[in-house]
């Protein structure tokens, strides 16, 4: 057993090396990305609709097919409702449904491959208007 574990030992010796090596060349790379054709290098269309002028951004999640952004403002729900419908039109969007029920609305909008919910809520007491706007992927 002890002759064969001295056979070993150079085997053991060069993987180790080459475990390093390996190790530091990966610590250093640094692709270069060419014609910008790299899938991931840019966030897509979902997250650059505007805000009304006022916003506090609260949260945003971002999944695989969606990203939620939600944030408050001073504006009434209808001022938001109206705002939002003028960015869809502008970018030809079509709505789909309109659902208005106990101070809650919901809104969604679709494009070939999007689809847009926006959920506006304020509560009597309450100064502030909470707006989720989710942006997910047919």
């Amino acid at each position: 057993m002890p002759g064969d574990f001295k056979k070993l030992i150079p085997i053991l010796v060069v993987l180790i090396f080459a475990f390093a090596g390996s190790y530091a060349g990966f610590t250093h790379y640094n692709p270069k990305i060419q014609n910008g054709d790299v899938k991931g290098v840019a966030i897509s269309q979902e997250s650059e609709l505007p805000m009304p002028i006022s916003s506090e951004r609260i949260s945003t999640s971002i999944t695989l097919n969606s990203t939620q952004t939600t944030f408050q403002t001073k504006k009434s729900p209808e001022e938001v409702m109206t705002f939002y419908q003028n960015v869809f039109s502008e970018k030809n969007w079509t709505p789909e449904s309109d659902k208005r029920k106990n101070g809650i609305y919901v809104t969604t909008y679709n494009d070939q491959d999007l689809l847009a919910t926006v959920t506006i809520t304020r509560q009597p007491d309450d100064e502030y208007t909470i707006v989720s706007l989710k942006m997910s992927k047919r």
